[in-house]
């Protein structure tokens, strides 16, 4: 299966300290986006759907907390770390209020900074490509063991069945196409129809969704594809 790399925002207007924080996090492994305000912030979060958002406190057009109050009441749970030049600590309070998970003073530590992401990332709950075990509703999906469990009792789920939901819960939010799926789980060259993808989401929803009939995780996107929700 392809390799996914977790993908993290950079809300900053400071060219100096987008390059630094973009060289950092490309050389740790993750893929970054960029934007130099707010409000291109929330086109590229809507668009995207980033794993992490570094959020500057101070930016043109609309400020750090005004934008994350807007991601809070759009429904978005991304983890938000609040960059601020400020050392006050209203300021910190006033960010966490608004829905920061997290805030670092600059100039800070990129070590730290790095350690601060990880562990976001890890208590967000949208696993990794080494995550073993997953809770969607009231299920939990064994990757390292390939089963899922429902109220004690196991349902054994194939490798590509298993392979197939850690890619559809990976990108959590984003529409993907069949061509897109076939391309990342099976590989280019493997020779399948389209209609075996859809005929794996319908044994999926069979073990991990409450109503397979009316699904509430794997969802249909008409003549697209499909797309994961928790």
């Amino acid at each position: 299966m392809k390799s996914i790399k977790r993908k993290i925002l950079i809300v900053e207007d400071e060219n100096a300290i987008r390059f630094l924080l973009r060289e950092n996090l490309e050389y740790e492994g993750y893929e970054v986006l960029e934007a130099e305000n707010g409000l291109l912030a929330l086109e590229i979060v809507e668009k995207s759907s980033p794993d992490l958002i570094l959020l500057d406190l101070m930016l043109p057009q609309m400020s750090g907390m005004e934008v994350c109050k807007r991601l809070r009441a759009m429904g978005k749970v991304v983890p938000v770390i609040m960059l601020t030049s400020r050392g006050q600590q209203m300021d910190k309070v006033i960010g966490l209020k608004a829905g920061a998970d997290d805030y670092i003073t600059k100039p800070f530590d990129i070590l730290e900074l790095c350690a601060r992401i990880e562990a976001l990332l890890r208590r967000s709950g949208k696993p990794s490509e080494n995550t073993k075990l997953f809770h969607v509703g009231k299920v939990e999906i064994d990757f390292q063991a390939q089963v899922v469990r429902r109220n004690g009792e196991e349902t054994e789920l194939t490798r590509m069945e298993s392979e197939l939901l850690r890619y559809l819960i990976l990108n959590e939010g984003k529409i993907l196409t069949r061509e897109q799926i076939l391309a990342d789980v099976w590989g280019h060259d493997y020779l399948l129809s389209m209609r075996t993808i859809d005929t794996h989401v319908t044994h999926l929803r069979k073990k991990i969704e409450e109503n397979p009939a009316e699904p509430t995780h794997i969802l249909t996107v008409h003549r697209v594809g499909y797309r994961f929700q928790v």
